[in-house]
């Protein structure tokens, strides 16, 4: 759970910048670049972690390393200049849930939990899961359906992001408390 904060006070702190600070354009696009590595790389070595086969957590730190180059790659020549980079958007979308799927499947097999809903990795995949397949399409084509002086469409878009982004940070919440009731601490930290 340490890592999930710090890796929810980097963020919060680039997203606070990038909203309220007033960058420039290019440099507010760019934030919003290395918000989303950062996030990737945060919630990527949750689940190595998590993942209980040496195998499966050097095959999760390879996939970062290509998340990593691609979003680079990304960033300097397949959208340079954008403000919203889609690819890396949906990539990341679909590492994400990709390991949070493999990860809810190792719980399945295992079955070390009786009551999930106290299971604080399994909560925070959830939100994942949740957020990335609910934000996905929105990443790929806001670009393509909203133009820039369409301030209406900009705000729904902004509005559907954000219901979908509460729902995650509520089951976020949910794991932080059952992480820290003392009863469920034990049992927790023996099927993590």
């Amino acid at each position: 759970m340490r890592l999930l904060v710090g890796g929810l006070v980097i963020t919060a702190a680039l997203v606070s910048y990038a909203t309220l600070g007033h960058p420039t354009p290019a440099v507010e696009s760019l934030l919003w670049h290395i918000y989303t590595i950062v996030q990737t790389l945060f919630f990527g070595g949750i689940y190595a972690l998590a993942f209980q086969q040496q195998r499966q957590r050097q095959l999760v730190q390879l996939v970062l390393l290509c998340f990593l180059a691609f979003a680079l790659l990304d960033w300097a020549w397949l959208e340079q200049g954008t403000s919203m980079h889609a690819y890396t958007h949906s990539v990341q979308s679909l590492l994400l849930i990709g390991l949070s799927g493999l990860y809810l499947r190792q719980l399945a097999q295992q079955m070390p939990v009786l009551h999930l809903e106290n299971h604080s990795l399994f909560l925070v995949s959830s939100g994942i899961v949740m957020y990335f397949s609910g934000t996905i399409l929105l990443y790929v084509f806001a670009g393509h359906f909203i133009s820039a002086s369409d301030a209406m469409g900009a705000h729904a878009v902004s509005l559907l992001m954000s219901v979908v982004n509460l729902v995650q940070l509520g089951l976020f919440t949910l794991a932080f408390y059952h992480a820290s009731q003392p009863s469920l601490l034990s049992s927790a930290r023996t099927h993590e």
